[in-house]
């Protein structure tokens, strides 16, 4: 059996390097997928900015046309109201001919403009809708690897983080190592006093048996004093597991102190 767990450790000790490789890789891939992602973004949005001057200009264009169809108009006839006013208006039939067929030209070629006009802003206006979609996907595409570089990231930074050294807890409660732990409790209530020392070796042993791993079935408090959860969130001790016996004594130490023994019903 331990030559069993020797191989095991060491097989894991090279199965992660290599996996540490690969995620590495992956992440170098990603990266570069995102980078790719970001220019064709700024590239969309140049055309974009470019396509909306266009639409500008030709709807400045289209503005143009009409004042100056208008201003055509009104210099060869003071823009008459009708074609009838128009004839009765010339000196004679080939004037009124003449007249009809300078408006119906000018008549002719705002049509034309307009229609030439209306056809660009229809193309621009696909061309609009085309490069939007285009960007809307190459957003969701960038957002997509950002999470998914993010996630490499961590997943590298926890396999190259080592983890912390697990405490060193007793693995039985032998005679033995039932007396370090009472030595551990005398300790925590040293500076306390002897009665404390005696009120806390009383409660450590009706709380849990001195057993460091009891835990609460129907409560959840867990250690050699008991502690809820909620309890032990708020001691110096917090960041320690409340199976050290050593944190968990210190911490009833300090409640014990700041709060007195009625923080314990066992007794």
């Amino acid at each position: 059996m331990r030559r069993l767990v020797v191989m095991m450790v060491a097989l894991s000790a090279v199965v992660q390097p290599v996996f540490a490789d690969d995620l590495s890789a992956r992440e170098q891939d990603v990266k570069q997928q995102l980078a790719a992602a970001s220019n064709q973004l700024t590239v969309l949005d140049l055309q974009m900015a470019t396509l909306e001057v266009t639409v500008t200009d030709t709807q400045q264009r289209i503005e143009r046309e009409r004042v100056q169809v208008r201003l055509l108009a009104r210099a060869l006839y003071a823009q008459p109201d009708s074609v009838v006013a128009l004839v009765f208006q010339s000196a004679s039939v080939a004037e009124a001919v003449t007249r009809i067929a300078d408006l119906t030209s000018a008549g002719d070629r705002a049509a034309a403009t307009k229609r030439a006009l209306d056809q660009d802003l229809a193309r621009l206006s696909s061309d609009r809708t085309r490069l939007q979609t285009a960007r809307d996907q190459a957003s969701d595409l960038k957002k997509q690897l950002e999470a998914q570089f993010a996630k490499l990231v961590a997943q590298v930074v926890a396999l190259r983080t080592p983890s912390p050294a697990p405490a060193q807890l007793p693995l039985a409660l032998t005679p033995g190592s039932v007396s370090a732990i009472q030595q551990i409790i005398l300790d925590a209530f040293a500076s306390l006093g002897a009665g404390a020392q005696t009120w806390a070796l009383r409660v450590g042993k009706c709380e849990s048996n001195y057993n460091p791993y009891a835990v609460n079935r129907f409560s959840g408090a867990s250690g050699l004093f008991q502690f809820l959860a909620s309890t032990w969130a708020s001691t110096p001790q917090h960041a320690s597991s409340p199976f050290d016996p050593v944190a968990n004594a210190q911490a009833a130490a300090y409640l014990y102190r700041t709060a007195g023994p009625s923080q314990w019903q066992c007794r």
